[in-house]
This record gives C-alpha cells, structure tokens and sequence, in this order.
C-alpha cells in the first residue's frame, strides 16, 4: 500500500507542476512580468521556506558549502525554467528542459569520464534528433530563436549539472532539500526581476489582481508538491519514478494543446515526442539500483 500511494504522490506532483504555467499566464496578464510573477511566488512563500530553514539548521550548519551551492543552482535551474515561459510557447518549454536526460549522459561520459551503455548512447542521438526537430519546425536552423527558448535550454543543463552534483556528493534531507529550493529560488528571482523584469515595479493594482493566486499557489501547490515528490521517491525505484514524473510532460502538453492557443507544427510535435521518447529510454536503459538516481527527477525542481 505505501508503495501505491508513494507512486501515485509522484505521479500526482508530476502532473501538478505540468500545468504550473497557467497561474503565470494568469499573473502575466493582470500586469506582473515573466520575472516578477516569479519573484512573487517566492516571497509570498518566504515565511514558510524560513520554518523550513529552522528545522533543518543543524543540516544546514554541518554541510552549507553544499547547501549554498545547491541553493544557487536550484534558484537559477528553476528562475531560467519559470521565466522562459514569458516569451516562448508551452511546448518548447517542455520539451527543451526534458532533454536533462541527455546532457546527464553527456556529462557523465565526458566530464566524469565514466563509461555509458551503447543504448543510453541511443537515447542521446534520439533525444537530440528530437531537438532538430523541433527547433527546424519553422524552416529556419535548428537552433533557439529567442532567449527564452535559450533558457529553457540551459535550464534543463543546469539542472543536469546538479542533479549528478548531489548524485556525488553527500545527499542533503528533505527539509534541507526544500529550504534550499526557496531561498536560492527568492535571491535568483530578484535579480532576474531587476535585471530582466521591466524596469518599473508591478503596480498596486497588478499585486491586487494577483494576490488570490499567489497564496494558494505558493502555500498549497509549492509546499506540499516539495513534500510529496521527497516523500514518494524514497519509497519507490528511480525507474518508477522517472516513468511516473513524465506526467507533468503529458499535463503540460495536453493543457497547453486545450487553453494556450500556441501554435505546434506537425513537425515539432514529432520532434517532442522524440525527447519523451529519450526520456523514457534512458529510464528504462539505466541499470543502476544502488540508489534513487536524481537524474531521473529532471522534471521537479528542487
């Protein structure tokens, strides 16, 4: 029984973040920029990211070099992720981070210097064949257009690059885990509202418009959502997981096809389902058991 019900917690979570883009559609339109609406959700989160901070000090203290550079890192995967949404389709959003599997290998196998499976190696040539594709559905070259589809990008890298950080390095908690999801998330949203926000603050009536979908989005989606994922993935294998987490793929799209009115090609949508298909083969291919591999996590981002 707990292993359903840490599969469905999964599941459920993958699902919830795949349609975290309609409260920022919503925010964008009564006024508060990509940046801002990002920035929003964490300060209105910030009395509870502090409870959490005060419950794992002791972790903190003992290991912060590793908290600080994780929280930095987690602040920035998740501010690139959230703002590319401002200026770019739903679509290429999605399917741009979930090529995280494939820069994992490529990391693995280039910077670490450790070998991969002939069959992983496959799921990198689908995954970036996938990619041209997708970023060649307009005619032009397969490369991003704008720099939110550069963000999306470089959102899923980053978050390859962390996710074998802490596969190596000594595993922070739960609590430890989310406190450093939003504390780094409030300090990079800042300085992306400053720098790539407009220039002038959101307005009182923007904040007023905004107000009823920033509290029960960042206290009873955010928290909870954190709560959930840690607690199911330490009950259940990382196949399991990886294979339960492309549920936010499938929500993201399937809401994004009924409500976003952005426009997909035949072609790209066959280059996206190339990237799921990646995706759920190097799940399927990586045999390595000894513990829940946080590659396979590349859709939560904490």
């Amino acid at each position: 029984m707990q292993s359903w019900a840490a599969s469905f917690a999964v599941a459920l979570c993958g699902a919830i973040w795949g349609v975290y883009w309609l409260p920022l559609r919503y925010l964008n339109h009564v006024g508060l920029s990509g940046s801002w609406a990002t920035a929003a959700f964490f300060i209105v989160a910030l009395p509870p990211s502090l409870v959490l901070v005060f419950l794992a000090r002791s972790e903190i203290e003992a290991q912060f070099r590793s908290f600080f550079w994780l929280a930095l890192l987690n602040g920035l995967v998740f501010n690139l992720y959230s703002n590319a949404y401002a200026g770019t389709t739903v679509f290429n959003v999605l399917f741009l981070f979930y090529l995280s599997p494939v820069w994992s290998i490529l990391i693995t196998r280039f910077w670490r210097g450790e070998r991969v499976a002939a069959a992983r190696l496959g799921c990198v040539i689908v995954g970036l064949a996938g990619l041209v594709l997708m970023l060649s559905g307009d005619g032009g070259w397969p490369i991003p257009r704008n720099p939110f589809d550069w963000m999306a990008l470089a959102s899923g890298f980053f978050w390859a690059v962390i996710a074998i950080r802490v596969r190596y390095s000594a595993e922070l908690g739960a609590t430890a885990n989310s406190a450093s999801f939003f504390l780094g998330g409030i300090v990079i949203a800042l300085l992306f509202a400053v720098a790539l926000g407009s220039a002038q603050f959101p307005t009182p009536q923007a904040l007023q418009s905004a107000w009823p979908v920033l509290v029960p989005v960042a206290w009873l989606f955010w928290l909870p959502a954190q709560f959930l994922l840690f607690w199911g993935v330490r009950r259940i294998s990382p196949v399991r997981t990886g294979i339960l987490l492309m549920t936010e793929l499938i929500s993201g799209v399937a809401t994004a096809a009924w409500f976003s009115g952005d426009p997909i090609t035949p072609q790209q949508a066959l280059g996206g389902a190339l990237i799921l298909a990646a995706g759920l083969g190097d799940v399927l291919t990586n045999r390595e058991r000894s513990a829940p591999d946080p590659v396979s996590l590349a859709v939560v981002r904490e």
